[in-house]
């Protein structure tokens, strides 16, 4: 049996990737993470632990749920989780920021945080999660 991209439901790893020039990714790269800054600033979001800025969205690493539940109390979105092992899992909040300016899109933004099996969970993150 063979798989064809089409086939498979949602995101996956088959999708193709457009090779853009470096200083092209450098622009956008430079510009995601100024929309997300700025976001942080004007709405007074956690930036969280580490902040990783790639040419298609930028990744905030949190160190607690409250940075995720502040992101999506702000911006909303939906969340994934994922088993990562030994009764941890990682919960990603996918939201983006607003576009102010056609200069300045808006940008993808994923909130991942660190969580134990058995962690209580705020009722409005729970709702969030993705069926």
């Amino acid at each position: 049996m063979t798989t064809q991209p089409t086939d498979l439901p949602g995101r996956n790893s088959f999708t193709s990737t457009i090779h853009l020039p470096f200083a092209v990714q450098m622009q956008m790269l430079e510009r995601n993470r100024l929309s997300v800054e700025t976001e942080c600033n004007v709405y007074g979001l956690p930036a969280g632990a580490r902040m990783e800025a790639a040419p298609d969205a930028v990744r905030i690493l949190a160190t607690d749920v409250e940075t995720l539940g502040h992101w999506l109390e702000v911006r909303g979105g939906t969340i994934t989780v994922t088993q990562a092992g030994d009764g941890v899992q990682v919960w990603t909040l996918r939201t983006a920021t607003e576009a102010e300016l056609p200069k300045f899109p808006p940008v993808t933004v994923l909130v991942s945080v660190l969580v134990t099996d058995d962690e209580q969970m705020m009722p409005e993150i729970r709702q969030a999660v993705a069926a």
